[in-house]
């Protein structure tokens, strides 16, 4: 057995070092010219305290013999003291949280849990006056056994124990060496790093070892550092009941609301070694808190690129990889997923879109968004923020709303009107075919058409619409039936759709709903009036979607015969007058031809009795079209001149040759 230094056998002990006993070297051994003053106790043979001196001389070497620690700035145990609850007893339930089981969170909040020793820690042991075991002496690193081997009493296991119990091991086991042990102290000078689990409603669940800071004092890695590390929380996770699983003391309940809202750091609840943090899937959703989520510091790195699916009734379809915040700051909301498809089409029904999230645990969730909501009323909680993996679905709708999509294909999140459409328009207009039309303002003629940009002012002039893709088809003609246009649809999915046009309504109470803007792949079609109200052409003749002019030939008896332009519905006895009228001498002026070339390759010929004084009638004073020809005969009496003028001509023509030679005769008659 070693032999004691002090032993509480020899009654009253004094501090090491007394000089009332023999002196001690400065490594805190017997000197040989004094020995121990210790009142009853027999003196300390020479052989013994020479071998007593050996042995504390190969103590003082081992620790040089130790693996080697790096000097770090001491923490003192009493700057890591954490009164924790004695190992793994139930605490209750959870009843300020919708959680059930496990201990709540209150547990570890005024008491704590001090800092366990493991392998890889490195602490100091100082006794105070015994220089041999202190400072630089007194540096141990734990082993992977979790044990420490000291001088004289050996290997010393402190696995999981704080400092405090730590020191108070050490002061047991040295007692029988130590006149004072209660002067033992321990401090840590560097810690291991910790190994967290994490998993659940987390972007990177998985094992983490985080190192523990120790610049100025021990700052523990706390339980949304660990998130931090995870990439942050899905817009899936439920923050009410995070679940902290902690093999000293068990699962414990974690609600990180009031850290989020008040700022409550104590929610934060500071790690240990062999911790594992489940953070559950909200069974519930909330969008303003969603919103709130996602701007915290849990959420993960904002740069962190998110892949998403837009599918059904947007421009582009497909698969897309978007920041979770732009360079402006914005969130990955819906509408900023819908504007990277290229925008919902006039055919979505954005009531019911739906997101089809697929969290970590369960079922997928199918989450209502009602965008109509966020456009009337500007319901930013409709907005909601996206997650890795989620679907946007954007439904066909079954009835689509003219005055809707007015306001739709104004809307952010709505396909771009500048984007050429390919579109055709059928029936009664004057050059019917396929078009390639953008936005902006329309200026038209029956030459050329152009849609412009937006003006200096962003605002929109120039909406592809109905009215404007008739314009560019050079109008409509004077049979088209105005309150019965199709606008024929082929949405992604379903049966073309047929949305009827009421363009008198737009005449006569400027419900620009009527005018329905257009989309990809539309195809208008202007039917042919079965009656026409002539009282109406002066109107339609107006109108934005007639053409500028119509060209009208005027062959024949009239004053300046040719091409004329006039208004669109001008009638037959307006393009007379543009012609100067009828040349009196030779017209026939109470009738003229008109002659009309259909869109069938037929030829319409009508013979219209001319009276200056009537107005529009189908018989007397028609309205004309483009490209109609009016034919002025010649009357009965210039026919019967022109005609005695013809028979007269060939008369004089042979004649005259007759008597050109009579009169040569006579010519040399003369001599």
């Amino acid at each position: 057995m070693a032999p004691k230094i002090a032993s509480k056998n020899f009654g009253e002990r004094h501090h090491l070092g007394s000089t009332r006993g023999p002196r001690q070297d400065a490594r805190g051994c017997p000197g040989e010219r004094k020995y121990p003053y210790i009142p009853q106790s027999p003196p300390i043979s020479p052989p013994l305290l020479s071998a007593l001196r050996n042995l504390c001389t190969s103590v003082v070497l081992l620790p040089s013999l130790m693996l080697p620690i790096n000097a770090v700035s001491p923490v003192m145990a009493q700057q890591l003291r954490f009164e924790s609850p004695n190992g793994g007893q139930n605490l209750g339930s959870n009843t300020g949280s919708s959680c059930t089981g496990g201990i709540p969170a209150t547990a570890l909040r005024g008491t704590g849990e001090a800092y366990t020793l493991g392998s890889g820690d490195r602490i100091q042991i100082d006794i105070f006056n015994v220089p041999e075991y202190s400072g630089e002496n007194g540096r141990y690193q734990v082993l992977v056994d979790g044990t420490i081997n000291m001088p004289l009493i050996g290997k010393v296991s402190v696995l999981g124990l704080t400092i405090d119990q730590t020191a108070n091991q050490l002061r047991r086991a040295y007692r029988d060496y130590l006149q004072r042990p209660e002067l033992l102290t321990v401090k840590l000078l560097g810690t291991r790093p910790l190994q967290i689990g994490i998993a659940g409603e987390v972007n990177r669940p998985g094992s983490y070892t985080i190192a523990i800071s120790t610049d100025t004092e021990v700052r523990l890695p706390t339980l949304t550092r660990a998130i931090q590390l995870g990439g942050g929380i899905t817009q899936a996770a439920d923050i009410r009941c995070i679940i902290l699983t902690r093999p000293q003391i068990g699962k414990v309940t974690i609600d990180l609301t009031d850290l989020l809202q008040l700022g409550d750091l104590s929610k934060d609840i500071t790690l240990r070694d062999g911790d594992t943090i489940f953070v559950p899937t909200n069974t519930s959703f909330d969008a303003l808190e969603r919103r709130e989520l996602a701007t915290a510091s849990v959420a993960g790195d904002p740069t962190q690129p998110v892949n998403i699916v837009v599918v059904g009734e947007v421009t582009k379809p497909g698969s897309y990889t978007i920041t979770r915040v732009d360079e402006n700051g914005g969130l990955l909301t819906i509408t900023r997923a819908l504007q990277a498809a290229g925008g919902v089409t006039l055919s979505a029904e954005i009531g019911q879109l739906q997101v089809i999230r697929r969290p970590k645990a369960g079922p997928p969730q199918n989450l209502q968004v009602n965008l109509r909501e966020l456009l009337y009323r500007g319901d930013l909680s409709q907005d909601i923020i996206l997650q890795q993996g989620d679907t946007i679905l954007v439904p066909t709708a079954a009835n689509p709303n003219p005055a809707e999509a007015n306001l739709l294909a104004t809307a952010n999140f709505a396909a771009d009107t500048s984007r050429p459409l390919n579109i055709a328009v059928v029936g009664e207009v004057n050059r019917p075919g396929t078009y390639t039309v953008a936005g902006g303002d329309v200026r038209a003629t029956l030459t050329q058409e152009n849609l412009t940009a937006a003006d200096s002012e962003g605002r929109i002039t120039g909406l592809p619409t109905v009215t404007r893709a008739i314009k560019i088809a050079g109008g409509i003609t004077a049979e088209a039936d105005i309150r019965e246009i199709r606008v024929l649809r082929q949405p992604k999915s379903g049966p073309v759709q047929t949305i009827t046009v009421n363009l008198w309504e737009l005449l006569e109470t400027g419900d620009l709903s009527r005018d329905i803007i257009l989309q990809q792949g539309d195809t208008i079609s202007v039917p042919t009036a079965t009656n026409i109200d002539l009282a109406e052409a002066p109107q339609l003749a107006t109108a934005s979607f007639s053409p500028n002019s119509i060209s009208i030939n005027v062959v024949g008896q009239v004053v300046r015969p040719g091409l004329v332009q006039l208004a669109p519905n001008s009638s037959l006895n307006q393009a007379l007058l543009a012609v100067g009228g009828f040349d009196n001498s030779r017209a026939e002026t109470k009738e003229v031809e008109l002659i009309r070339l259909n869109p069938n390759g037929t030829v319409f010929r009508q013979v219209v009795p001319v009276d200056f004084a009537q107005g529009l009638d189908e018989e007397t004073n028609p309205t004309l079209r483009h490209n109609d020809v009016i034919v002025v005969n010649r009357s009965g009496l210039t026919r019967t001149r022109d005609t005695l003028g013809k028979v007269g001509g060939t008369i004089g023509a042979v004649a005259s040759p007759i008597f050109s030679l009579f009169g040569f005769i006579r010519f040399f008659s003369i001599f």
